[in-house]
């Protein structure tokens, strides 16, 4: 068949009332006294089982024994076909921790391929492993869990694994040095995230990646991880040893452990919307099944990266939705981000949401999004894009990352000299801008919608943030918009500002905040775009900037412990915004204040019963009249004071510092 044909027979109501499988058993099923694997190869014409020894050639077994030796069948097995398109066989006696590959004939042209179900590969992906995931268990898994109520506070810190822990100034010891267990060392660090206060540390991808050579670290490799290859099992480089399939669950499962009890939630970042090359083990399995082309036969590529997964086929969409509860059961993850989530369709992010719901503590589960794509894709036409301008259709628990928020504070990350709001845009008076920011403290005012295309159903759909991993980080686009001679490690004292200013607007806003590794020390990377192949040394957290920027350290920690105090701002239902009231002015500066609701008082006692919130985005000093009300100074946006207050305001008029946050809090 063509590549178009196969696309026709796909997308056909007939074939997918015949070839639809609605069991949850595909893959590798272990019990001690067999293993029953079960793939879906519904176009095949022949598929056999292939058993190993090792997880790859390289590697030498402890003596001469085959496969065949090992067990009384041959080391190839002919698989039996059953209904729905499924291929099966069960093997007698203990094969876990042994190595499997299927060989798919179809069109008469066979391919061997590692198993897309399974939970466990060797080195580099290439075979998979079968393995107890029951008995791979560091100590004490059976009572981990999520830490208490942090899904009420959430506070998102982005990071990358070997980021973490790669810098020389790290105190990790060497062998656990850009790995999983950098997170399990007592004095590695991870204290120093619990400080700071936030409540999710959100994983770059950790699943199986094409881009690193597992088996050769000397190649001192580096990438992002957006390149997947087994969607269901950890990377190996993060493991200690990457050959045996074992070390990679455990370790990854002592990492969360570690997460769990410093009082930290876990986020994996999944992207299952493109894949590392085509010549890759859904092609294998079912080719041109997986995949969205265009009309004319070509790739479709919204991905940017040469492939779209197809989301709204239904096998994908299961394979999705049980790939993330794999990740929630079998590893205590505690949130999902999809990257880029607007090649996906919302049907299928609306039941994963649904299915994680109906597992035990699912509900708690953190689901959000990147609501775009890098370019149009081939959507199936009845589908509907999980992007922007559908978040409306979206459950209430499935959030984006606001866009519209990130460029109005610090400018287009399109364009590396376009100033935002809190680096002086000389257009910061017009009202677009403040609408922007408007909607980072609620998507909604009294009116209705501010924005004729994005329509969230409440806050809590509301990721805001100033960096990501993608783009300058907010401290290379603060000196790159603003200054000509740049020393990116110089501390300069406005850039230092505009970065408790942004800083400062997001931990005030409703929806959920989020922040790079790094930002609250001024991370940089010396101007680099996008670092995701660049050199450890250019990615890596520099802990020296820690201690330099520990003003600005001390400030973010200060911010991000207000949020607890503040009305409102945690509640995230629409209603709640109804609660906050902006208060008129002619120029840029932006006043609102906040109201508690009912909900405050069931997030905490702390909460206060009113607040005051400013942003000054300007060089010089601001003169506001303050609503009526017996105020106390919290932030001035500079200086670190207290969340009792212990300045009152006197008089009915304030002066706003230069660039600035100031908050108030009504006297009880």
């Amino acid at each position: 068949m063509t590549e178009l044909e196969k696309k026709k027979l796909f997308e056909s109501e007939k074939f997918e009332a015949e070839y639809t499988y609605t069991g949850s058993d595909l893959g590798a099923v272990y019990t001690k006294e067999s293993t029953t694997f079960k793939v879906w190869s519904p176009t095949a014409d022949k598929v056999m089982l292939k058993l190993y020894l090792t997880g790859s050639d390289e590697e030498k077994t402890a003596s001469d024994v085959k496969i065949a030796d090992k067990f009384e069948n041959a080391a190839e097995l002919e698989m039996d076909k059953a209904e729905n398109g499924v291929w099966q066989i069960s093997v007698e006696g203990n094969l876990e921790g042994i190595y499997y590959t299927y060989l798919v004939t179809s069109d008469g042209e066979t391919r061997e391929t590692y198993d897309i179900y399974a939970k466990s590969s060797g080195v580099n992906g290439e075979r998979s492993m079968v393995i107890d995931m029951d008995s791979n268990c560091p100590d004490g898994w059976d009572k981990d869990c999520k830490p208490e109520d942090i899904e009420n506070h959430p506070v998102i810190y982005e990071l990358h694994v070997r980021d973490f822990s790669g810098h020389p100034d790290s105190v990790v010891r060497p062998e656990w040095k850009e790995k999983y267990l950098a997170f399990t060392e007592p004095e590695g660090g991870l204290e120093y995230i619990k400080s700071l206060g936030v409540t999710y540390v959100h994983l770059l991808p950790v699943h199986d990646m094409g881009s690193i050579d597992e088996a050769h670290p000397e190649k001192k490799q580096y990438n992002w991880g957006y390149d997947p290859i087994n969607y269901n099992v950890p990377e190996g480089s993060y493991s200690t040893n990457p050959f045996d399939g074992h070390v990679r669950v455990m370790e990854f499962r002592e990492m969360v452990k570690a997460f769990h009890k410093a009082g930290l939630g876990v986020i994996v970042d999944v992207v299952y919307n493109h894949t590392y090359s085509k010549d890759f083990g859904f092609e294998k399995t079912v080719p041109g099944y997986y995949y969205r082309l265009h009309e004319d036969g070509t790739n479709s590529d919204g991905s940017a990266c040469g492939n779209d997964t197809a989301s709204e086929r239904v096998m994908y969409r299961k394979y999705m939705i049980e790939s993330v509860l794999h990740w929630a059961k079998d590893y205590h993850i505690d949130g999902f981000r999809f990257d880029l989530m607007g090649l996906h369709d919302v049907k299928t992010m609306n039941m994963i949401r649904e299915s994680l719901d109906a597992i035990p503590g699912g509900k708690d589960i953190i689901m959000y999004g990147e609501p775009w794509s890098a370019a149009e894709t081939a959507f199936k036409e009845s589908a509907v894009p999980a992007n922007m301008d559908n978040v409306h259709e979206l459950d209430e628990k499935i959030a984006v990352f606001c866009d519209k928020t990130r460029n109005a504070i610090k400018g287009s990350v399109f364009y590396d000299d376009r100033r935002g709001y809190a680096s002086g845009v000389e257009e910061a008076e017009d009202d677009e801008i403040k609408l922007m920011i408007q909607c980072g403290v609620c998507a909604f005012s009294k009116e209705g919608y501010m924005h004729d295309t994005f329509r969230p159903k409440s806050p809590s759909q509301i990721i805001n943030y100033n960096s990501a991993h993608d783009d300058l980080t907010l401290w290379d686009k603060f000196l790159i918009s603003t200054k000509e001679d740049i020393d990116y490690d110089e501390k300069y004292e406005d850039t230092l500002q505009m970065n408790k200013l942004a800083a400062g607007i997001i931990m005030t806003t409703m929806g959920t905040p989020f922040m790079q590794a790094g930002e609250e020390f001024a991370r940089t990377k010396y101007g680099e775009h996008n670092s995701f192949i660049s050199p450890i040394e250019l990615n890596w957290l520099d802990w020296k900037r820690e201690k330099a920027f520990e003003e600005l350290v001390d400030y973010y920690k200060f911010m991000i412990g207000l949020r607890r105090y503040l009305p409102v701002v945690e509640v995230r239902n629409k209603k709640a915004t109804e609660n906050v009231s902006f208060i008129d002015r002619e120029d840029s500066v932006i006043g609102f204040t906040l109201e508690a609701t009912a909900e405050d008082k069931k997030l905490s006692d702390k909460k206060w019963k009113r607040a005051a919130v400013f942003y000054n985005p300007y060089e010089e000093e601001k003169e506001i009249e303050l609503p009526e009300g017996n105020w106390k100074i919290i932030s001035d946006g500079h200086d670190i004071m207290d969340y009792t207050g212990k300045d009152n305001v006197s008089g009915d008029s304030i002066l706003l510092k230069t660039r600035s946050v100031t908050v108030l809090a009504e006297c009880k």
